[in-house]
């Protein structure tokens, strides 16, 4: 059985709880209390060395870095949420890079500012950089989804990779009202089979 190492208030966690759940994938998780300082420990660093999570072990093989394991899983376990179509996964390659590299490092340093940092310690100049660049991005992803249900011709790991830090992109102060086309694509995404609420 797969083993998540796990937090109910990561984004991270939740793309890979969310596939392994859409899936029917059995796994156990783990809680780590990041919070606490678990992460950093030596016990779970002989895990994940960078003190991250999620990570997941399948069978002895570990894997951490939250896309990386949505493909790992999508290859090890095929349900139909990476197509065998090439230029459909080169797509979502595309657009999962994307998300690592300019989508989720502004919404989830956004929301952890406003969420998880001690009140008044915010760097307001920084939190202002990253919400504007978190709005530069969505409105790319925005336009991109006006004529289109998901990111790829089906709902695939491309979707439950942006889902979450886009979900609660509002604790980090940056609303979504002007973006249509994404709100269309959250009710979408809620409306699969097997979603789970995010918290």
């Amino acid at each position: 059985m797969i083993k998540l190492y796990d937090h109910n208030l990561s984004g991270n966690c939740f793309k890979v709880r969310l596939l392994l759940t859409q899936a029917q994938i059995e796994f156990e998780s783990a809680v780590v209390d990041v919070f606490t300082g678990e992460n950093k420990l030596d016990k779970y660093l002989k895990i994940n060395p960078a003190a991250k999570i999620p990570c997941i072990d399948d069978n002895g093989l570990l894997v951490w870095e939250s896309n990386a394991i949505l493909l790992y899983l999508s290859e090890a376990y095929p349900k139909g949420y990476l197509p065998d179509d090439i230029n459909s996964r080169a797509n979502i390659y595309k657009w999962m890079f994307f998300n690592k590299t300019s989508v989720d490092p502004y919404l989830a340093k956004a929301r952890a500012m406003l969420k998880f940092y001690p009140k008044g310690s915010e760097n307001l100049d920084e939190l202002n950089f990253l919400q504007n660049e978190g709005n530069k991005s969505l409105a790319i992803i925005d336009n991109y989804l006006k004529d289109r249900t998901f990111f790829d011709d089906k709902y695939s790991i491309a979707d439950i990779a942006f889902y979450p830090y886009i979900k609660l992109s509002y604790e980090g102060d940056i609303l979504l009202d002007k973006y249509k086309n994404i709100i269309n694509w959250i009710n979408k995404v809620e409306s699969t089979k097997n979603f789970i609420e995010i918290y």
